[in-house]
């Protein structure tokens, strides 16, 4: 299944009808690959630079990816979409946060379509930085700002919320702080969740808390889920101030109204987007309004710092190129990542979905917006295990496994064009840390799965089997391992066996698939230093995450200066009581 998408699906996911760089559109992704590089329209160099500086990117230019004729940038195409760049910001550093920013700003897309989206997660400094992450934030917008309410996503008075609200316009420059293009001027409006008065010790008896204003990943993602659905979905439904301080911050430095935006795509802060990306996802959004949501392929920028890093490099390879491309062919791709997807916000009504566009006469429907994803994705009572690994550890896979249940004859899909790059953990302790995460919510998720009843097959041959396959192989990967041994072991006595045979075949098996689909030959060798790390995957880190199946806190992944590490914090504790009231609204 991941040769037939290589070969015959992935080229037409992206296919532009009215561009020449797609004639072998049919074929693989990286057979598309030419050594022409595409040149921005030529404009004069900014006073005092180096006229090639206004050229350059943060990424490298990808001499060997499929460029475009033109730049887009500064076209006015109107069928291109608005799109929403949301980033959310916890602890990363000041280069982490910046290089994210430049990456989206430069991308190869129109400046007046995009806009960027960027929560400060609470007061917060990160562990060995000089300055907050509100205070990069703010760095990078040249604003306006106000501070307004909100109802976060917590149990008890952490449901009272305050943010600051930044709008403006953001202007890309290099390392060294010099303006990469007189010309660019991108949309950009910032938050920062600084919590109430009492969090941060401003009224009479209080102390200030260490970190003001932190609900989480998932609360930054809803404040923006609940902005737009009050905006598009219910555009006569009362607002709280935040939201309606956004939508006219909003309509001011864009000149359009907020329910304009019909995609938003979702970046981590130490995530760097390559240059054509953000043009190959709309491209994919705008030829197949069945696609709800996307992901690009993640690679990873730091691979040779240390041993951990270097056993990542071909674990991310293959479940893009083999997991998410057999997945893509069914259009059900399990997990879109949270530090590189696109979802639609709404779309064409499919098979008699109600809503309608009185504008153009079309009929849409909410799709990342829709009230019951929204209703199930807010749940801010975590009162058990399932709920606990649902919502706090594995939040950005359980958004998709609600989109899958809710639309199931929609597709969720991989578009191999699309990549980024971002830092994995460098030490073990970090890995164990971020993994035990990932694998306790991939459990809870699998299984909320197969309880959707209409997914795409029948009995042995459909989506629901896989699942099944996938989580049995999931829980006994110990077991697998340790009989792994027991073969190579009693080999070593009675002589090779066809069991030996068998399983070298399959070992070696993606080599093949890398030789028959990407082309990318020097992940062979990737392939083997991930071997020699197999204990690891397949052992070490499953029974470590089973044996902390009751510890919702992020770990070392994510620390911030003078936090002290301590099992089982986590943004679904109840803390109080809420009072009604503290949040009003307007009509």
């Amino acid at each position: 299944m991941a040769f037939i998408f290589h070969w015959f699906i992935s080229g037409r996911i992206v296919a532009s009808k009215n561009s020449s760089a797609f004639r072998n559109k049919f074929l693989p992704q990286r057979r598309q690959r030419t050594t022409t590089i595409r040149q921005p329209p030529p404009r004069a160099p900014p006073t005092g630079q180096n006229g090639g500086a206004a050229n350059t990117t943060i990424v490298s230019r990808l001499a060997n990816l499929s460029q475009l004729e033109t730049s887009r940038r500064h076209v006015d195409n109107k069928e291109d979409p608005y799109v929403i760049m949301l980033v959310t910001c916890y602890s990363e550093s000041i280069k982490e946060i910046e290089k994210t920013v430049r990456s989206l700003a430069t991308t190869d897309y129109a400046d007046h379509k995009k806009l960027l989206f960027l929560v400060a997660d609470g007061l917060v400094t990160g562990k060995d930085q000089v300055i907050s992450t509100p205070d990069v934030v703010i760095g990078l917008i040249r604003r306006l700002n106000g501070e307004e309410v909100y109802l976060a996503i917590a149990d008890g008075r952490k449901q009272h919320n305050m943010a600051q609200v930044y709008a403006g316009h953001y202007i890309p420059k290099d390392d060294e702080g010099k303006v990469l293009d007189e010309n660019a001027r991108v949309p950009i409006v910032g938050i920062v969740k600084c919590g109430t008065p009492e969090e941060r010790g401003l009224l009479p008896g209080t102390k200030r808390e260490g970190k003001p204003g932190n609900r989480g990943k998932r609360d930054s993602q809803m404040l923006l889920m609940n902005f737009l659905s009050s905006v598009s979905a219910q555009p006569h439904a009362r607002m709280t101030p935040l939201d309606y301080d956004l939508a006219c911050k909003i309509k001011s430095i864009e000149g359009t109204c907020p329910s304009e935006h019909s995609l938003v795509l979702m970046v981590d802060a130490d995530t760097a987007v390559h240059e054509d990306s953000l043009f190959f996802m709309v491209q994919a959004m705008v030829n197949d309004p069945k696609i709800m949501g996307l992901c690009g392929e993640t690679r990873i920028a730091n691979k040779t710092d240390s041993f951990v890093t270097k056993i990542q490099v071909f674990e991310y390879y293959i479940s893009h190129h083999l997991g998410k491309a057999f997945e893509s062919v069914f259009g059900g791709v399990t997990c879109l990542p949270g530090c590189f997807s696109m979802y639609r916000i709404r779309g064409e009504t499919l098979n008699g979905d109600l809503g309608n566009d009185s504008e153009t006469g079309k009929e849409f429907v909410p799709i990342l917006i829709e009230p019951e994803i929204i209703d199930y994705y807010k749940e801010f009572i975590v009162d058990s295990l399932h709920k606990k690994n649902l919502l706090l550890l594995g939040e950005d896979r359980y958004l998709t496994t609600l989109m899958l249940s809710r639309f199931p004859k929609r597709r969720l899909i991989f578009v191999p064009q699309a990549t980024c790059e971002t830092t994995v953990p460098h030490t073990f302790k970090q890995l164990f840390s971020q993994r035990r995460r990932w694998i306790n919510s991939t459990i809870h998720n699998l299984l909320e799965l197969l309880r959707v009843d209409n997914l795409c097959g029948i009995f042995c041959l459909s989506m629901k089997f896989v699942i099944l396959l996938e989580l049995i192989g999931t829980v006994v990967l110990p077991v697998a391992v340790s009989l792994m041994f027991v073969l190579l072991i009693s080999a070593m006595f009675t002589g090779p066996s066809l069991p030996l045979y068998m399983l070298l075949v399959t070992l070696l098996l993606p080599g093949v698939l890398i030789l028959c689909t990407t082309f990318e030959l020097e992940y062979i060798g990737w392939m083997f230093v991930y071997l020699g790390g197999l204990p690891v995957w397949n052992f070490a880190l499953p029974l470590y995450a089973f044996w902390n199946f009751d510890d919702f806190s992020w770990g070392e992944t994510r620390r911030v200066a003078g936090e002290v590490a301590t099992t089982g914090n986590h943004h679904g504790e109840n803390d109080g009581q809420f009072k009604i009231g503290d949040v009003k609204t307007y009509t």
